[in-house]
C-alpha cells in the first residue's frame, strides 16, 4: 500500500500550441484567429460551464487540484471569463502559458507535484473541456492508485456518449458505450523516474510502453461528440456509427441505460437536459449569449 498521493486534473482550454487537435501555430495567424473565434469560444465556454465544471464541483472526494491550461495570447475578455469560472471550483488554478508545447506549459505543476527533490509520487488525469467525469471519479481513482506503482496508467472505458440525433440535427441523443484507453479520465501514477503529464503520450497505445489498469465497472464519464469538436480525425465516421446504433431496435435499451448511469454517476443532470445541451450550444454565437458567471 502506497501513501495517499495528491491528485491533479489537467484541462487544456483553447491552448494555442502543438496538441492532438486540428490546430497548429502558424506564422500568418490564421490558426490563432480560428482558435479564438467568438462563436467557437462561446460554445467552448457553454459546454465547459454546463458539463465539465459541474462534474468537478460535485465530486464526492474534493481533495484534488485542477490545472486549467490556456495561452498568454488568449484575448482578455476570454481570460476574464475563464478566471471567473475557475474561481467556482475549489483547488483550481488557471495557467496562461507563453509556451506552445504542453509539456513545458505544465512543467511547473509537475515539479510541484513531485515533492522534495522529485522524490514524491502523485496522480494525474486528463479531461477535455467539453466532457465530464462521474461524481465518484476522484474517489475511485484515489482508491485504485493507492496500490499501483509509478508509471502505471489507469483507463476508465465505460461512459455516456452524447452526439447529434441525426446528420442535420442540432438535438442530441445519448447512449452508454465502452472504449478502451479512451482519453477521458486517463490517469497516470508519477514517481521516481516517471514524471509525465497525462497529455504527454498517445492514449491509444500506452499499453505498448507501460502497465495499464482498466476499471470498467462504473460509468466514469460523459463524452460529447459534435461537429465542433477540436479533434476532427474520424469525427464524421464516429458520429455516424453512433447515430445508426442509437436508432436501432436496441434504442429503448440504450435510453434506459443512460437514465440509470446518470442517476448513479451524474445526479446533477437528467437525460432531457443532457440531450438538449447540443441544441442549446448550437444556438450560441457570442459571449453575450451566455449568462454572467455566478
Amino acid at each position: 500500500m502506497f501513501e495517499d498521493r495528491p491528485i491533479y486534473g489537467h484541462i487544456r482550454f483553447s491552448f494555442y500550441g502543438f496538441t492532438d487537435t486540428r490546430e497548429r501555430p502558424d506564422d500568418e495567424g490564421a490558426a490563432l484567429a480560428r482558435l479564438y473565434d467568438e462563436t467557437r469560444m462561446a460554445r467552448r465556454f457553454f459546454l465547459f460551464e454546463n458539463l465539465t465544471l459541474p462534474s468537478l464541483v460535485h465530486q464526492t472526494d474534493k481533495a484534488f487540484k485542477t490545472v486549467i491550461l490556456s495561452s498568454s495570447v488568449m484575448p482578455d475578455r476570454f481570460k476574464n471569463r475563464l478566471l471567473a469560472i475557475a474561481a467556482l471550483l475549489p483547488g483550481a488554478v488557471v495557467e496562461f502559458s507563453e509556451h506552445q508545447r504542453g509539456d513545458l506549459a505544465f512543467h511547473r505543476f509537475m515539479v510541484e507535484s513531485s515533492g522534495y527533490k522529485g522524490r514524491g509520487s502523485s496522480v494525474h488525469f486528463r479531461l477535455d473541456d467539453d466532457d465530464a467525469v462521474s461524481v465518484d471519479y476522484i474517489a475511485r481513482l484515489r482508491h485504485l492508485t493507492r496500490v499501483l506503482s509509478p508509471s502505471t496508467h489507469i483507463t476508465f472505458p465505460t461512459g455516456i456518449f452524447l452526439f447529434p440525433a441525426g446528420p442535420d440535427a442540432a438535438e442530441g441523443v445519448s447512449m452508454v458505450q465502452q472504449r478502451f484507453l479512451t482519453a477521458i479520465g486517463l490517469a497516470t501514477v508519477n514517481g521516481g523516474g516517471f514524471q509525465k503529464n497525462p497529455y504527454q503520450m498517445m492514449h491509444g497505445n500506452v499499453w505498448t510502453r507501460w502497465p495499464v489498469v482498466s476499471d470498467p465497472g462504473f460509468p466514469s464519464h460523459i463524452r460529447t461528440q459534435h461537429f465542433d469538436n477540436d479533434t476532427a480525425a474520424r469525427q464524421d465516421k464516429i458520429i455516424g456509427a453512433l447515430q445508426r446504433e442509437r436508432i436501432s431496435r436496441r434504442g429503448r435499451r440504450y435510453a434506459a441505460e443512460v437514465q440509470r448511469a446518470l442517476a448513479k454517476s451524474f445526479p446533477w443532470i437528467d437525460q432531457e437536459t443532457l440531450d438538449g445541451l447540443l441544441a442549446r450550444c448550437d444556438a450560441v454565437r457570442s459571449l453575450d449569449d451566455l449568462p454572467p458567471v455566478a
